[in-house]
Formats: C-alpha cells, sequence, structure tokens
C-alpha cells in the first residue's frame, strides 16, 4: 500500500551515488502485487507505470493514466548495494521515503520489493 501512495505524492529532488548507472534509463511496470496475510493480490493499476531514473539521481514516476497529459511525478533516488532509497516530500509538505530491495536488476528487467510491516509488495519492471 506505501507503494501506491508514493507513486501518487511523490514531488522532490536530491543526488545520487555512482553505484546507479545500471538502473538508468525508463521502466515500464509489467507487473506488481502484494502479499499480506499470507495472501498474495495484484496490483494491475500499476501496469504501465513509468520510471525514468537518470544519472542525476532523480526518477520521473508517470501514472499509465498521466501518460498524455505530462502530469509526471519527480523524487530523488540512490542506491546502495541492494537497496533503493527514493526520497520525497508529501502532499502535506512533509518529507518521505520509500526503501526497495532490488531483487532484480539486468539489462531489460527490473524487480524491486518492499516490506512494510507485514505487507510485502513487489514491482517487476522491463525497461522500454
Amino acid at each position: 500500500m506505501a507503494m501506491l501512495l508514493f507513486v501518487v505524492s511523490m514531488t522532490a529532488l536530491t543526488s545520487c551515488s555512482k553505484s546507479e548507472k545500471p538502473i538508468v534509463g525508463k521502466w515500464e511496470c509489467i507487473a506488481a502485487s502484494y502479499t499480506e496475510d499470507g495472501e498474495t493480490h495484484s496490483f494491475t493499476e500499476l501496469n504501465g507505470m513509468i520510471w525514468e531514473f537518470k544519472a542525476n539521481g532523480t526518477v520521473i514516476g508517470i501514472m499509465p493514466e498521466d501518460l498524455d497529459n505530462g502530469n509526471d511525478l519527480s523524487v530523488t533516488y540512490v542506491i546502495i548495494g541492494d537497496q533503493l532509497t527514493m526520497s520525497y516530500i508529501d502532499e502535506d509538505g512533509d518529507p518521505e521515503m520509500e526503501i526497495y530491495t532490488i531483487k532484480e536488476l539486468t539489462s531489460s528487467k527490473l524487480v524491486l520489493e518492499e516490506v512494510d510491516g507485514e505487507t510485502t509488495v513487489t514491482i517487476e519492471f522491463k525497461k522500454i
């Protein structure tokens, strides 16, 4: 659930480290799910979401319904080891942070996992 809130409310910028280079580029969500109380559910509303990771430490997020209207959202990111940390300012002006474990990163596939209490969110992207 935190992932959905992140995507809807991301808006700030900061810095990056040199380890992000393999992630730089445009990625399209092809599958998303969350597991809660041992049951896995699809997050089909995230399919088609695009994240564009830039070398300057920013990532632009575009939801499928916003592809044609230019309503994109920008946050900052840093990668340390297998942890992707994204920072942004929420709708109330408060700083927020999402931390994902990079489960897989190749030239064509990115799989992220976020654990929030007893809920695990998994997002799979293909490079476009």
